[in-house]
C-alpha cells in the first residue's frame, strides 16, 4: 500500500473509533431519554438531508484550500455536536425537538468530513488496487469497533460515576480527532483545481454510465437507511436492553466482519464479483427480515452475524463499481463533481427509505408498521444486484 493509502485508513479507522466511544453517551442520551424508534429515524433524516449542501460546500473550499481545511472544519463541529450532548443531558427528555439540533451539528460536521475522506478515497486509490484498499479498510474499522466498545465500559467501570466517564471518554475521543486532522495534513493528494458544476453532474439524461451509477446508487441507500436509524436499536431492544450482552454481541460481530473482509476482498473480481455480489445481497437481504420478524436474542445473532459475512460480499463490490466509473471521468474532469452528486444520490435514497418508515409509523397500526418497512427496504439489496446484472455494459468493473 501507498503511503496515502495508510494514511486514509488509518484516518478512517480513527473516526469509526471516535464515533463508536461516543455514541455510548450519545446513544444513552438521545434514544434512551426520547424512547421513539420514530423520533431517531427522523433525526436520521435531518441529519443526512444536511450533506448534499455541506458536501457541495466543502468541495469549492477542498478545491482552493485543500482537503484538510473541509476535513478538519467537519471534525471540530462533531466535537461541538458531543458538547452540546453533555450540556443538554436530561433535557432531552423533557424536550425531545432537542434531538433535531444535535442532528444539524452532526450533518454539517460529517457533510465536510465524508465529502473530503470519500474524495480522498476515489484519488488516493486505482482500479488495479481498489478491491484491497477497501478490504483493507473494513478490517481495520472492524478492528477499532472492537477497541472502542471495550476501551468506553472499562473507562466508565473506573470512573467516579457515569458523567465523569462520558467526560473522560470525550476528552479521549478529542485526542483522536486532533489525530485525524494531523493524519489529514500529510496525506498528499490535492484537490483538481479545475472547475466542477454539481448541477452538470446532477443531469443522468444523456449519458448512460452515469445514470446507471446514480440509479445504482440510490437503490443501494433504500436498504442502508435501515442500517443508519433502525437496526442497531433492535439488536440492542432484542437483547432485553442489556448494554453487556449487547456489547458482546458488537465484539463478536466485529470479529466475524474482519475475517470476511480478510478471505473474500481480493476475490472481487471479474466473474467472482457478481457471484460474491448476489450471495451477498441474499444475506444482507435476510439478516435485516429475520431480525424484524424474530425480534429476540436468536434474531440479533443471526443478524450480526450473516451482515458481518455478506457485509464485503455486498458494499464493497458496490464501492468497487461506483468508484470505477467514476473514475473513468478523471482524465476529463474534477472527480470531486462526480463524488458529490453521488453522495447525493445515495443520500436520496437513504432519506426516501426513512420517510417510508415514518409514514409507516403513521399510516399503519404500531404492530404493523415495523415489519412492513423493514422488509420493504430490506429486499432493495436484492433489487440492487438485479439492476447492476443487467447493467453490466455500462460499468466499469476490471
Amino acid at each position: 500500500m501507498s503511503r496515502n493509502e495508510m494514511l486514509m485508513i488509518l484516518i478512517t479507522s480513527l473516526w469509526s473509533m471516535a464515533n463508536t466511544m461516543s455514541a455510548v453517551f450519545v446513544n444513552v442520551y438521545l434514544y434512551a431519554y426520547t424512547g421513539s424508534l420514530v423520533v431517531m429515524t427522523i433525526y436520521c433524516i435531518v441529519r443526512i438531508a444536511q450533506f448534499p449542501l455541506f458536501f457541495t460546500l466543502a468541495g469549492k473550499w477542498a478545491q482552493r484550500k485543500g482537503f484538510a481545511f473541509p476535513l478538519a472544519s467537519g471534525v471540530v463541529v462533531t466535537m461541538l455536536s458531543l458538547i452540546y450532548v453533555l450540556m443538554m443531558n436530561e433535557a432531552f427528555a423533557a424536550m425531545p425537538y432537542l434531538v433535531y439540533v444535535v442532528a444539524l451539528l452532526v450533518g454539517i460536521g460529517e457533510g465536510f468530513f465524508w465529502l473530503s475522506v470519500n474524495s480522498l478515497h476515489q484519488i488516493v486509490s486505482g482500479p488495479e488496487n481498489r478491491a484491497k484498499y477497501l478490504g483493507n479498510i473494513g478490517i481495520f474499522n472492524n478492528i477499532a469497533n472492537i477497541i472502542a466498545p471495550a476501551l468506553s465500559t472499562w473507562i466508565v467501570d473506573n470512573a467516579l460515576n457515569d458523567t465523569a466517564g462520558y467526560i473522560t471518554i470525550f476528552k479521549f475521543v478529542l485526542v483522536i480527532y486532533v489525530v485525524i486532522v494531523v493524519a489529514a495534513v500529510m496525506v498528499k493528494a490535492k484537490a483538481s483545481a479545475q472547475s466542477f458544476s454539481v448541477l452538470k453532474c446532477m443531469n443522468i439524461a444523456k449519458d448512460a454510465r452515469w445514470r446507471f451509477t446514480m440509479v445504482f446508487t440510490f437503490l443501494y441507500g433504500m436498504r442502508d437507511a435501515l442500517i443508519l436509524t433502525l437496526a442497531g436499536l433492535l439488536v440492542y431492544n432484542a437483547t432485553g436492553g442489556s448494554g453487556g450482552a449487547y456489547g458482546k454481541l458488537l465484539t463478536l460481530f466485529a470479529l466475524i466482519s474482519i475475517v470476511s473482509y480478510r478471505v473474500f476482498s481480493r476475490r472481487l473480481r471479474g466473474k467472482n464479483l457478481y457471484r460474491l455480489f448476489g450471495l451477498g445481497s441474499f444475506l444482507i437481504s435476510s439478516s435485516t427480515i429475520v431480525l424484524v420478524l424474530i425480534p429476540n436474542l436468536f434474531g440479533a445473532i443471526y443478524y450480526g452475524v450473516v451482515n458481518a459475512l455478506a457485509t464485503p460480499l455486498y458494499s464493497n463490490p458496490y464501492s468497487l463499481i461506483a468508484m470505477n466509473n467514476i473514475q473513468k471521468y478523471a482524465e476529463d474532469e474534477n472527480m470531486i463533481g462526480r463524488v458529490i452528486v453521488k453522495e447525493v444520490y445515495l443520500s436520496i435514497g437513504r432519506c426516501f427509505g426513512m420517510f417510508l418508515i415514518v409514514m409507516s409509523s403513521w399510516i399503519l397500526p404500531e404492530n404493523l408498521y415495523l415489519p412492513v418497512s423493514v422488509i420493504f427496504c430490506s429486499l432493495f439489496p436484492l433489487i440492487l444486484y438485479w439492476y447492476a446484472k443487467n447493467h453490466q455494459s455500462v460499468q466499469n468493473v476490471d
